[in-house]
């Protein structure tokens, strides 16, 4: 193959440069490097992790852009850790949460989104596999009884009606008043009943549920008038067999999990330092975190920040949190402003030393002259803030790691305006001005994973992969 070929071929799969003057003596070194930094963490991973929804990563599995639970277990494993304390401070989904507890190590979990506790807590529910069958008793009879019940639970959400027809709708209030109004001497019970009325308040409803985000769709229309013929047949027995059908999945998949722990742990609110394993789940702002803990106490960060304009986390996961009963049309409103990669204004203003950044500065340029052409002027605002709160959270997990502490990042690379912004060189140099030694810049390659498609969306053809960036605390 000739090598110009070859070396936009690669080019276009880092989705980073798209029209850099080809220097032919610097290919071959282009080609090692490129070599070297590609990693398959599915293939690298296979004989610890044989799916990327095994144990409790299966509960829940709608939640935007989480990463694969190869992630985390390749950075513990990498650097063999154990009785350790890491920390993932946009914990979303829960991923790092039971990677961490079932290699050994404590768990801090906290992101801003107010459904990461419940997915968390769920995710990692301690049940004694000798019980299984009294749970599934259980499950059984609280299931059976929910046609006796008189209790109903409706929504804040004013918009309720454009998102289910009305008679599922009055039979998914019907479940959800009689989950809500379960004791909480059987709280592990009602964990797994919630988690699985979410799936079916998402399948009943004319959302879209082959992507996170919300949103209705001529296929989803289409399918809800086969789902409402079928409910007109059954009624709530239709939505009953299924909630118990999932409710049994998501116990195999706690029991599984309870039996892969090695170790008890316990969860707390404030930092066990008695050496015992324990788990601590967060709702707090980036900003807000650096207040609740102390200093050089975190052995270890995983995370995957959330990506500039990609996703909606609050949009996408509200269906859940109006089930929930976390939130209402205002409390939505005012995360969605709080949301890093939306916001246009950051924590604190670091512009002067986000501007030492060359890869920053050289790109911040581009985009603003972009931005001009684009009727979305004010994106640029947006930009800028997300950088500023990338190297706020960058400079906290520098005072947050003990000497020689692990950052471990797992980010893409998404176009803005159209155009690719080069997050890892940027990342990378935020590394190394903040008293961190970059280790790996590593290249996953996952065509299955895209962002959001819409006539929208500068970025169509989604991202080729993603990188995982780990530096070590100087």
């Amino acid at each position: 193959m000739n090598k110009n070929i070859k070396f936009k071929e690669q080019l276009t799969m880092f989705d980073t440069y798209e029209s850099l003057p080809i220097n032919e003596e610097k290919m071959e070194d282009f080609d090692k490097e490129f070599a070297r930094n590609i990693i398959n963490l599915r293939q690298e991973l296979k004989y610890d992790i044989p799916n990327t929804t095994y144990l409790t990563h299966a509960i829940h599995n709608v939640y935007p852009a989480k990463f694969i639970p190869q992630v985390p277990r390749f950075v513990i494993k990498k650097f063999n850790l154990k009785g350790k304390i890491i920390l993932d401070p946009f914990a979303g989904s829960g991923t790092t949460a039971v990677e961490s507890l079932i290699t050994g190590n404590s768990n801090i979990s906290n992101d801003i989104n107010p459904i990461t506790r419940f997915l968390v807590e769920v995710k990692t529910l301690k049940l004694n596999p000798r019980d299984y069958f009294s749970y599934a008793n259980r499950l059984n009879y609280h299931i059976d009884s929910i046609s006796k019940c008189n209790l109903k639970f409706v929504p804040k959400w004013g918009n309720l009606d454009y998102w289910y027809p009305q008679d599922i709708l009055s039979a998914l209030t019907k479940i959800w008043g009689y989950i809500h109004n379960i004791g909480e001497n059987e709280s592990n019970i009602k964990y797994i009943l919630k988690a699985s009325a979410l799936y079916i308040s998402r399948k009943y409803s004319y959302g879209e549920d082959e992507s996170p985000k919300l949103f209705r769709s001529k296929r989803k229309t289409i399918k809800m008038r086969e789902l409402s013929d079928k409910f007109h047949e059954r009624g709530l027995e239709l939505l009953q067999n299924e909630l118990l059908q999932k409710a049994k999945k998501y116990l195999k998949c706690i029991i599984q999990f309870s039996s892969s722990m090695k170790t008890e742990y316990k969860k707390v609110d404030l930092v066990d330092n008695t050496n015992k394993q324990f788990l601590m789940v967060l709702n707090s702002s980036i900003e807000e975190l650096g207040q609740i803990l102390s200093g050089e106490m975190v052995d270890c960060i995983i995370t995957s920040p959330p990506y500039i304009y990609a996703q909606e986390y609050f949009r996408s996961t509200k269906i859940d949190m109006y089930w929930l009963d976390m939130v209402d049309d205002e409390s939505v409103r005012k995360l969605t402003k709080r949301e890093i990669g939306q916001k246009s204004k950051p924590f604190c203003d670091l512009s002067a030393e986000l501007l030492k950044i060359e890869p920053y500065k050289n790109i911040a340029k581009t985009i603003k002259i972009l931005s001009e052409n684009f009727k979305t002027k004010e994106n640029i605002h947006r930009f800028e803030a997300y950088f500023n709160d990338m190297l706020y959270f960058v400079q906290l997990s520098a005072r947050l790691l003990v000497r020689k502490g692990i950052l471990a990042i797992f980010i893409g690379e998404p176009k803005v305006f159209g155009t690719p912004v080069n997050v890892k060189d940027i990342i990378t140099e935020m590394l190394s001005q903040s008293n961190f030694r970059v280790k790996h810049t590593l290249f996953d390659i996952i065509k299955s994973r895209h962002l959001s498609r819409n006539r929208l969306n500068e970025n169509p053809n989604g991202i080729s992969g993603e990188w995982l960036i780990i530096g070590e605390k100087l």
